[in-house]
């Protein structure tokens, strides 16, 4: 139930992240898409704010942003029934493509002999190297990170820092309550 409430929250952010983001990129107009191959921005990937921005005129208008919205959702709604769930999402075009990508950038990484693949050697290489990276005092054992005092924390979790106990309230000096 948790996670559904991180996924519906992070979801509900979608908006209006995607409208700052797009107010913070410049204003200027995208690359015509009659641009002849080889001409200066033909071969750059339009950026999210050319997606939405689809009169290309510099800005992204309420009904152009809806509209992204909207196909964004149909994207989401894998079986077309009107509503998406935590499954549909992952399971949806948009987030197989960046799965796809994190994996092939995973395998880049790991690929000590670049083809393409990682053996089991590579992968347990990489792990070792991972390891040492954590285990800062040279110890061979990972100390748990103790995430500095007032930083964000999972509901329920306890306090980072002792909590002091409650001490008792001196009566006054005059004995009277």
């Amino acid at each position: 139930m948790f996670r559904y409430r991180v996924l519906f929250a992070a979801l509900a952010t979608l908006p209006v992240s995607a409208l700052v983001c797009a107010q913070a990129l410049p204003k200027t107009p995208a690359t015509p898409p009659t641009a002849m191959p080889g001409a200066p921005g033909a071969d750059a990937k339009p950026t999210r704010f050319d997606e939405i921005d689809t009169n290309h005129d510099g800005f992204i208008s309420r009904d152009e942003f809806l509209a992204a919205e909207k196909k964004r959702f149909d994207e989401f709604d894998t079986n077309h029934d009107g509503k998406i769930d935590a499954k549909e999402i992952a399971s949806s075009p948009p987030l197989m493509e960046r799965n796809l990508r994190t994996a092939e950038r995973m395998v880049k990484q790991w690929d000590a002999n670049d083809d393409g693949t990682v053996t089991a050697e590579e992968y347990k290489k990489n792990a070792e190297d991972r390891f040492q990276k954590q285990d800062k005092e040279g110890t061979g054992k990972i100390s748990r990170r103790v995430p500095p005092a007032g930083a964000m924390r999972p509901p329920g979790q306890m306090p980072i820092a002792p909590v002091k106990p409650l001490q008792p309230v001196p009566p006054p000096a005059d004995g009277k309550h």
